[in-house]
């Protein structure tokens, strides 16, 4: 095979399986096939491709990237000081040095090639996962090998049968940036990205009153926007209207006229009502756990799988049984059509996720990105092609075709730093680390816009960046503060971010780490007021 930089990916053997790859020089794609050759079935946890390498690192670095918005996006300078502040999943060592590991996609940038970029990505993950593992000594001087490796469990392959993977792209060049844009392009054609007419804005209750929202707080809100004809096209319930998490349609006594009737007052007021869902888990007290436990996943020994959340201890939803898709439509049916939300930010979805591994699904030969993409599927036939689907605490390639914005990056917070942990800092250089995903697998949600002077640890500095972090994501511009307690400077603050500029900013330097420090975009002039 004639491949980019002459990459010759050999399978791992498995027992009873026969592993052939191909590469097509014109789509520049490697499919790879694996084929049950003994008397009975086979379940593999993995496919793993290995190509030796060998190549000098000096001067390079890997463009890695997390599977959903917590983790890890950056680029690794080989030979670097390792970065501080990120998780570390990335990353493991090994007894010959260490690997990095990126999901779905990686890009690579060796000098000493004469094509020194090089992009690999999976195609179609709406089944499978893939990670791209890049092998390097201790010193960080030789790339020693590059693998590819699909979590296919939950796979039974009967004798003869054959199992075809998703393509993997494979590219080099000159220009790290073009080639994972190229990515981004090609996955949106095989997956039929959703791409919004415009980019949406709004008002969210989380960042100020969290769960203790009440009626009260939406009203207030939403009259101090009407007086103050504030541009935003939605208002956002999050998180604290429901009596559990699982229970949606049972709004608790802190919301006494009732969701649908909320939803009429933001409306009349002149703008689109949206709410907050997590609706693949059920907190462990959820009504409907109680008299549906069968919708729930349960471990090989029968018991249910319960996962610590920050919504509680909850169950995790089977996507693939029938009373769960009847649950489901029942819900999202009775939020769009009855409540007439028009915007559903849907959070915790990665939870849906579990391996096959740990647990049982209802329809065999389910994988953990297939389950999860089964309840998207389910939710999108139900809510419409018109309704607004934000994705939160979500995988991103089992979504792509399904939801029309995706969170890439961790919460924000009203504090700079804090490590991995939600703050301004970290927030933006993972949201920034995904621009090209933007307005190519959906719209990018860089999180909320905070600009209370209050109640808060930010400085104004630090405020002003998170506002122009915001701006140069090209990303939805969603206001967090209670409205009618912000100073008329913090209030002019905010609205010079609406409408959203939409264009996401591409970085001067790519390889410039662990994350570029400059960018560029056209914003417009009206954004001069933030920078």
């Amino acid at each position: 095979m004639n491949t980019p930089w002459n990459l010759d990916f050999i399978a791992l053997d498995i027992t009873g399986i026969a592993t052939l790859s191909s590469f097509d020089e014109i789509t520049s794609r490697l499919q790879v096939r694996v084929r049950n050759i003994g008397t009975t079935s086979v379940s593999p946890s993995e496919v793993r491709l290995r190509a030796e390498l060998d190549a000098a690192a000096a001067s390079g670095y890997a463009w890695l990237q997390g599977r959903y918005m917590q983790r890890d996006a950056l680029i690794r300078e080989f030979g670097a000081v390792t970065p501080t502040g990120y998780d570390g999943g990335h990353m493991r060592e090994d007894e010959a040095g260490r690997i990095y590991i990126s999901s779905e996609m990686a890009a690579l940038a060796l000098p000493v090639k004469a094509s020194p970029a090089l992009v690999i990505g999976s195609l179609e993950m709406s089944r499978f996962f893939l990670d791209v593992e890049i092998a390097v000594d201790d010193e960080e001087s030789q790339i020693v090998s590059l693998s590819l490796v699909f979590d296919v469990t939950g796979v039974v392959l009967a004798p003869d049968e054959e199992l075809e993977l998703p393509p993997v792209l494979m590219v080099d060049g000159r220009d790290v940036q073009w080639l994972v844009e190229r990515y981004a392009d090609e996955v949106a054609v095989e997956m039929k990205a959703r791409i919004p007419g415009r980019v949406p804005s709004g008002w969210c209750s989380w960042y100020y009153f969290s769960n203790l929202v009440s009626e009260a707080d939406i009203l207030a809100n939403l009259a101090a926007m009407v007086a103050a004809h504030h541009p935003a096209e939605y208002v956002q319930i999050d998180d604290g209207y429901q009596s559990f998490t699982g229970d949606w349609l049972v709004p608790n006594e802190k919301f006494p006229s009732g969701m649908a009737a909320l939803a009429a007052r933001i409306r009349e007021a002149g703008y689109r009502p949206g709410i907050w869902l997590a609706p693949f888990v059920m907190h462990e007290d959820a009504v409907v756990l109680r008299e549906h436990p069968e919708i729930a996943l349960t471990l090989h020994n029968g018991e249910t799988l319960f996962v610590e959340t920050w919504l509680g201890r909850c169950a995790v939803l089977d996507c693939t049984h029938a009373a769960s898709e009847a649950w489901l439509r029942e819900v999202f049916r009775t939020v769009t059509r009855d409540w007439r939300y028009e915007y559903l930010k849907l959070d915790a979805l990665s939870y849906a996720a579990a391996s096959a591994e740990t647990v049982r699904f209802a329809q065999p030969g389910t994988t953990a990105a297939g389950n999860l993409r089964r309840g998207l599927e389910i939710i999108r036939e139900a809510v419409g092609e018109e309704t607004f689907v934000l994705g939160c605490t979500c995988h991103f390639g089992p979504a792509v075709g399904l939801v029309d914005a995706m969170r890439v990056g961790p919460d924000v917070r009203e504090v700079w730093e804090d490590g991995p942990n939600p703050s301004v800092k970290h927030a933006l250089r993972m949201t920034l680390q995904r621009n090209w995903m933007h307005g190519r697998w959906w719209v990018n949600d860089p999180d909320c816009l905070i600009v209370r002077d209050s109640e808060t640890a930010l400085s104004e500095a630090e405020v002003r960046f998170l506002a122009t972090g915001i701006a140069v994501s090209g990303g939805m511009v969603v206001a967090s503060d209670d409205l009618p307690k912000l100073p008329e400077g913090r209030r002019e603050m905010a609205l010079a971010l609406f409408p959203p500029p939409g264009v996401a900013a591409r970085p001067y330097d790519a390889g410039d780490a662990p994350v570029p420090s400059a960018w560029r975009g056209w914003l417009g002039a009206e954004y001069n007021a933030i920078k």
